[in-house]
């Protein structure tokens, strides 16, 4: 009798704790109500469900590893502040300009030039040019690094830079690396190149963080020039070196211009993350052009106390007076983000998602069909795009205002991932990317309402199941 009175209470007490800690930190009151019955409802059980899938441990994790990007060094530019450009932002976009200043606490900065890469053809001739000319130092981040014969171009580059005092820094995610059995570290490596991986997974000491990734894809170069977008270093992305089709469209982007300050102090702060030396270059980044374009980077990743990203997007969204255009390969919007879109479609403001026909990770894919009927049901437009599979990240609000980067908007990149993006207030520049947007859709099929609604139920069932593990994907 004892032991069962015992028992009882230990019982009671595990589930009331357990409840106490969904009561104070769900933020969402529904699944604070969800796990609390679980947890006394379950015995033992329920408590060890919500020990196990209730907690989220990604921010507290991220956290612990001490690694913050708000650092001083990012905040102190040696380019103009932001105030200096307010008079610049449309209208229509200053409530998003003083969010992205509050947020990254990085300023607004002009004399940049942006030239858009259509694929690896364009990009990585672009990027090896950058290289060979590279007199000072050279940083590459990127998140997968593969020995191909791409990749042996940018090894033997990188090689020949080193060999003529260029300080050569390059840093490869230790999830990443994983997708190419021959390494491109080890190659450089013999060089003695500074190479370094991203949180990689190891048993001593034991550390499996595979949900801290850093999907980032940046080249900085001698305080002249830096590149950012969707693209690894791999084959799959120029034609006729994977088999005999390119695998992968995407777009990348060049910049010649002061904001790569911002993107080079990023990864010295990644580098000195990962155990690298710190590096100390202060000089101010200089820019043969004068150009046009003001903008600024947005870095996001989970030991923000924010999520960027996600927070930007929603403001842009809302900022909008004609048109959102959003393509991306991996669709699983928020909530809070499938909300603004609806809103914006109430509003009368033309609202254009393109995705892969057939998606190279296809659960994804089933996922993301789950929800759609939400979004058609209020005319939002839907596209699917032919192969070959397009991995281009792009997000254009009126013609305005552009947001460029490695972010997908899934909960990986918004949630999970160190991300990176650069915000472009710049007219001709969003003109341009319409206007490649265009022509895609010019060979696009459009989604409608039926076709979802008319799935077999075995197809519906399989994409449900797979939208209900959306948080993990």
């Amino acid at each position: 009798m004892l032991y069962h009175y015992a028992l009882s209470i230990l019982a009671l007490t595990i589930s009331t704790y357990s409840a106490v800690h969904a009561l104070i930190n769900k933020k969402d009151s529904r699944a604070a109500f969800g796990w609390i019955a679980v947890c006394f409802l379950f015995p033992f059980f329920g408590p060890m469900l919500y020990f196990i899938f209730g907690i989220n441990r990604v921010r507290t994790r991220a956290k612990k590893l001490t690694y913050s990007l708000s650092n001083p060094r990012l905040n102190q530019s040696s380019v103009p502040v932001s105030g200096a450009f307010d008079s610049s932002v449309p209208e229509s976009l200053k409530n998003l300009h003083k969010v992205s200043s509050c947020i990254t606490g990085l300023p607004l900065v002009a004399g940049n030039n942006i030239e858009i890469l259509y694929s690896g053809e364009q990009t990585y001739p672009s990027m090896l040019n950058a290289i060979h000319a590279a007199r000072k130092y050279i940083y590459i981040c990127v998140y997968i690094f593969k020995a191909d014969k791409i990749g042996q171009k940018f090894i033997e580059a990188l090689i020949k830079a080193k060999n003529r005092d260029v300080k050569v820094f390059v840093l490869i995610d230790g999830i990443g690396e994983l997708y190419s059995w021959r390494k491109a570290r080890r190659e450089l490596a013999k060089h003695d190149i500074q190479v370094r991986r991203f949180l990689p997974p190891k048993l001593i000491p034991f550390n499996l963080n595979i949900n801290l990734r850093n999907h980032r894809k940046l080249l900085v170069i001698d305080d002249t020039v830096s590149f950012i977008g969707g693209m690894n270093i791999s084959d799959e992305y120029s034609h006729g070196t994977n088999n005999e089709h390119q695998s992968l469209k995407d777009i990348h982007f060049k910049i010649s211009g002061v904001v790569s300050s911002q993107l080079k102090n990023m990864f010295e702060s990644d580098w000195r993350f990962t155990g690298g030396e710190i590096l100390t270059s202060n000089s101010a980044f200089n820019s043969d052009t004068d150009g046009p374009i003001i903008c600024r980077t947005i870095i996001d990743g989970p030991a923000e106390n924010l999520d960027h990203l996600s927070i930007i997007l929603l403001t842009a969204i809302n900022s909008a007076l004609n048109s959102v255009t959003v393509m991306t390969p991996y669709f699983l919007p928020s909530r809070e983000l499938i909300g603004a879109l609806l809103t914006a479609a109430l509003r009368g403001i033309k609202v254009c998602i393109i995705l892969p026909e057939k998606n190279n990770l296809g659960y994804m894919s089933w996922a993301s069909r789950h929800m759609l009927w939400e979004l058609l049901e209020r005319e939002i437009k839907v596209y699917y795009q032919p192969e070959p599979f397009e991995h281009s990240k792009l997000f254009v609000v009126d013609n305005k205002y552009s947001l460029i980067g490695s972010a997908n908007i899934d909960p990986r990149s918004l949630r999970l991932n160190y991300e990176v993006g650069v915000e472009v207030y710049d007219a001709e520049f969003a003109i341009k990317l319409s206007k490649y947007v265009k022509n895609v859709l010019s060979i696009c099929r459009q989604i409608t309402l039926e076709e979802m609604e008319n799935r077999s139920l075995p197809l519906k069932i399989r994409d449900g199941v797979a939208w209900l593990f959306s948080p993990y994907l």
